[in-house]
């Protein structure tokens, strides 16, 4: 429910695309780590107004911190607030890749 609440707002700000997202990151991240503290979160998500209380915030936090090392990572970040690949994206995927391989290889290069 936390997370959900956290995707409509980021939605709501208009941070759909990836660009937005990584925008949205480099803003969070005052210290210019690479990555965001709980510290960090904690201010974006009141300085946002994402709705989140501030007991729920760390609940919140654990739930990116997919690798349990205290912060958060671009690529958690990402993979937490776009959620699993639905099936109709894995399928636009399979074509985008197919198209670029198209010897069926199964890997591309540059």
């Amino acid at each position: 429910m936390l997370l959900n609440l956290f995707r409509d707002k980021l939605r709501a700000r208009g941070s759909r695309g990836i660009i937005g997202l990584m925008r949205l990151f480099d803003i969070m991240d005052d210290d210019g780590s690479k990555t965001l503290s709980l510290q960090e979160f904690t201010k974006t998500c009141r300085d946002f107004k994402m709705g989140v209380s501030e007991e729920n915030v760390p609940v919140l936090f654990n739930k990116f911190d997919t690798n349990r090392d205290q912060t958060l990572s671009v690529e958690e970040f990402l993979k937490t607030v776009r959620g699993e690949l639905t099936f109709g994206r894995v399928a636009v995927l399979s074509r985008a890749f197919d198209s670029l391989d198209p010897e069926n290889l199964g890997r591309i290069s540059i």
